[in-house]
């Protein structure tokens, strides 16, 4: 089963392999579910591994609305249930962080843990005398191509996805077949809809949800994120009860495609560490 309904007349693409405990990977914004092919391939001979692309992106149905982050919240909700696979553990990537975030909070029947990399207590800027959330250079970037009063845009959307995969997601240069699957990526995401997506979430605070998550949480960043900064990791590591907190050294925004093997020992040791508890517990 390739697509999944979530809603009238909006089907989710749904790529389900491997059996054993659930991880439904959420991707971030400009990927699609190609984002995690590294860590699908390598865990889901011991994992059920669940990977989709979001409403409106990849070879999601594209609806003409309905891009915000409660609607998107509601169709992680529905995917899950409707592929009986709670509760999950959520990888949450970038903006898919915020996703888990929001859902662990609002139904924490449907999530086992949080594996959140490239992750931000808040959208942008600075609270609580820590910095987290995309940075201010990356925020200049993205307005710089569009015109001054925000009606249009000033230079193809095609070089934006080029330069955000150039410039802002890596840490060590990539070989050009990554660039290229990262740009093809990006184009997926129409960008109407991403713009829609981002607006809705720039408000997007979880300091109060923070100190309330009740389930397991490592916090996988890259030390050299400047897209979405690596203080903000720290600050949540320290706000969620019981959270851990794993640097990649030689990672930026992609830890999952720059450190691949780390990426997945990570994660796998947090899900078996999890099933473990489980089993003990039964």
């Amino acid at each position: 089963m390739n697509y999944v309904p979530v809603a009238d007349g909006v089907k989710l693409y749904v790529e389900d392999f491997g059996d054993g405990p659930p991880i439904l990977f959420i991707c971030g914004g400009n990927l699609t579910h190609r984002s995690f092919d590294s860590q699908v391939a390598a865990l889901a001979g011991r994992f059920r591994t669940i990977t989709f692309d979001w409403r409106g992106t990849g070879a999601s149905d594209k609806p003409r609305g309905g891009y915000n982050s409660d609607i998107a919240v509601a169709d992680i909700r529905t995917l899950i249930e409707k592929l009986g696979a709670a509760p999950a553990v959520l990888v949450g990537h970038g903006l898919g962080a915020h996703l888990a975030l929001l859902l662990a909070h609002a139904h924490p029947d449907l999530v086992k843990g949080l594996f959140l990399t490239a992750a931000a207590p808040w959208f942008s800027g600075e609270r609580d005398g820590a910095i987290g959330g995309v940075s201010d250079d990356f925020l200049r970037f993205m307005i710089s191509q569009v015109s001054g009063n925000g009606s249009g845009v000033r230079v193809p959307y095609a070089q934006t996805c080029y330069e955000l995969g150039e410039k802002w997601v890596f840490y060590a240069p990539q070989s050009p077949g990554v660039y290229q699957d990262v740009l093809e990526q990006a184009l997926a995401w129409p960008q109407y809809v991403l713009n829609a997506y981002a607006n809705s979430m720039r408000d997007v605070d979880h300091r109060a949800r923070l100190p309330l998550l009740g389930c397991p949480t490592l916090i996988a960043q890259g030390r050299h994120d400047h897209k979405q900064r690596y203080q903000g990791a720290v600050y949540m590591a320290r706000m969620i009860p019981g959270a851990r907190l794993h640097t990649f050294e030689n990672s930026a925004t992609m830890a999952n495609l720059e450190e691949v093997e780390a990426f997945n020992q990570a994660l796998a040791e947090f899900v078996l560490e999890l099933e473990a508890r489980r089993q003990q517990a039964a």
